[in-house]
């Protein structure tokens, strides 16, 4: 039978991208912003405006938004509910205030609204306005609260683009570069990145030698443990790839930073707040407490800039000529919009939109693996999604020109999804309350993209 027909508008490519409009405006864009702005941009047309789950791209062409944002419109693009409450709280502020210095009221509802959904050991909230920064006062508060210097991060992580966070996320050399000449006190060590393991092992017969690492090397010749400040993970990677750690890392991870008095900071720019069919992607792991969780993206409920830390009670009142935050953050308007979408997430039962999507992504996409030989693997953690790309699977040979070519196919039919320069996997982010069959049409255009590939491969 075939599927129905979703009762929403569909993506419709009028004009093969990038149509003439979007070639004019992305000369001007080479022209006018920095030259690193435009090397590599994979996404060919330039946008005009969005609305609910679709892009519109300025020569008319609809595609299907499974970029969100970057994870940033968790509800969708234009979601009323959110954008009247920035639109309201902008009028009664007046626009811009530093609230750090004059505290508007909408600063106390958001925290204690944070407060309220968090874990429970976390009690307090330091404001920010990006996932870089709140990641950088993350370590600043770790390493204020044990007087310690360095801090363990992990290979392919990504926290940020500024100086600390740049350094701390080594996702690719070019990540770090002109940082790490000048940042130090980061250990980076091997992820749980179980299809390529750095080890060449598998788990569970690897006994888990990345975490056991740790200790059997770091400890042993690089640093002594009272040294250590923290840990800075995220609890699944996502722009290497949504690499997923078993659950005996996770709690052995845990375990690890207890012996040692060592802070766990939790990073849930991208996975906080639903992403992975919790609300934090940490209570995939029930027994696992962390001090201090960075907090972006959805946060915005798809408005305004916005961002924090949670922490404990001891690790937040430790020091308290810390600095952190700015001008901008934490404007009445943001926190506003932020509140409106914390207050949807759980009026609509957005989390269990999530597990139905999850559901369907697995149904659709895992037999992928053995139907396509392109395909490698395929990773999934509620709207949390990415496929991996080969050349030949024994050998798992990555396969990024195929990648980016199923990524040309895809957004020719309609569907955006993120595909960076040179890596061999697509990810989609969709909105946490995209309608089900509107998301299952979606994964069909990439399917149909990732066979006629394929097939011209052949």
């Amino acid at each position: 039978m075939a599927p129905q027909k979703p009762a929403y508008p569909l993506p419709q490519v009028r004009v093969p991208p990038p149509g003439p409009k979007s070639r004019a405006l992305m000369a001007r864009e080479q022209r006018l912003l920095y030259s690193a702005w435009s090397a590599g941009k994979t996404v060919p047309f330039i946008l005009q405006r969005k609305a609910g789950w679709l892009l519109e791209d300025v020569d008319g062409n609809r595609y299907l938004d499974m970029v969100t944002g970057w994870a940033s419109t968790p509800l969708g693009a234009g979601y009323r509910p959110v954008l009247q409450a920035a639109v309201d709280a902008l009028w009664e502020s007046g626009g811009v205030e530093c609230v750090s210095y004059i505290t508007d009221y909408h600063v106390l509802a958001l925290a204690e609204k944070l407060v309220a959904l968090a874990p429970s050991n976390l009690t307090r909230v330091a404001p920010d306005t990006t996932g870089t920064e709140a990641v950088e006062a993350a370590l600043r508060l770790a390493r204020a609260a044990t007087g310690r210097y360095f801090v363990i991060t992990f290979h392919g992580s990504f926290h940020g683009g500024n100086y600390a966070a740049g350094t701390a996320g080594p996702t690719s050399p070019d990540v770090g570069r002109g940082l790490r000449e000048y940042v130090h006190g980061f250990i980076h060590v091997p992820y749980p990145t179980c299809y390529r393991c750095p080890f060449g092992q598998t788990y569970p017969e690897c006994g888990l030698t990345c975490l056991r690492y740790i200790e059997d090397v770091v400890l042993r010749y690089e640093v002594d443990p009272e040294q250590i400040a923290g840990v800075l993970f995220e609890p699944i990677q996502g722009e290497n790839g949504v690499q997923i750690p078993p659950d005996e890392w996770m709690q052995g991870l845990h375990a690890l930073a207890r012996k040692y008095g060592w802070m766990l900071i939790d990073d849930e720019v991208q996975t906080g707040l639903g992403r992975t069919g919790k609300m934090w992607a940490i209570e995939h792991w029930p027994g696992v407490d962390v001090d201090l969780m960075p907090l972006a993206k959805s946060l915005s409920g798809g408005a305004l800039p916005i961002a924090a830390v949670l922490g404990t009670e001891a690790v937040m009142t430790a020091d308290d000529e810390i600095y952190l935050g700015g001008t901008f953050a934490w404007q009445p308007a943001a926190c506003a919009a932020a509140l409106a979408g914390l207050e949807a997430l759980e009026r609509e039962r957005v989390l269990d939109n999530v597990a139905e999507l999850e559901r369907i992504a697995r149904e659709v996409m895992l037999p992928w693996r053995t139907r396509y030989a392109l395909v490698g693997d395929v990773r999934i953690k509620g709207t949390y999604i990415a496929v991996e790309f080969v050349r030949d699977r024994a050998r798992k040979t990555p396969a990024p020109e195929e990648a980016a070519a199923i990524h040309r196919r895809a957004v020719a039919k309609g569907l955006v999804a993120i595909y960076e320069w040179e890596i061999w996997w697509i990810r989609l982010l969709p909105a946490l309350n995209m309608p089900p069959e509107l998301f299952r049409h979606g994964l069909a255009l990439l399917e149909e993209a990732i066979a006629e590939v394929e097939r011209e491969a052949a």
